[in-house]
């Protein structure tokens, strides 16, 4: 049984190789459909990732508070799987932080770190309207 998995060794990895490019092409394809349709371009950001609990002690660190949580979801489709997490922090600094998190990555990423934060002054006076 050993000798017949190592003697069709290559032919596995050829298979194992095409099926991982096609779902590549696949995704890739959906996500040009987005980029066409709104002139939209794949970008190269900084940004720094690390274990959770390094990022959670940055966080701590910064004193940071979650301010909220929003969800990807897959396809950019409200109805879509959940692909990943944004976490929102501000500190009493003007400093803002945003988290992206998945389900399957090892990993957290800062998105980014900012500072001089000015918050709209007109957020939430509809609200206020409406009570």
């Amino acid at each position: 049984m050993k000798n017949k998995i190592l003697d069709n060794l290559p032919a596995i990895f050829v298979a194992l190789v095409f099926l991982f490019s096609m779902i590549l092409t696949f995704n890739h394809a959906k996500a040009e459909d987005k980029r066409s349709e709104y002139n939209l371009q794949f970008m190269s950001y900084p940004m720094m990732c690390g274990l959770p609990e390094d990022v959670d002690r940055y966080i701590e660190d910064n004193e940071f508070t979650i301010v909220n949580v929003s969800f990807g979801k897959e396809n950019a489709k409200e109805d879509g799987n959940i692909v990943f997490a944004i976490k929102y922090y501000i500190n009493d600094k003007h400093q803002t932080l945003a988290v992206a998190e998945t389900p399957t990555d090892p990993y957290k990423c800062m998105i980014f770190h900012t500072f001089e934060m000015q918050l709209n002054p007109n957020l939430g006076k509809s609200i206020y309207t409406i009570i």
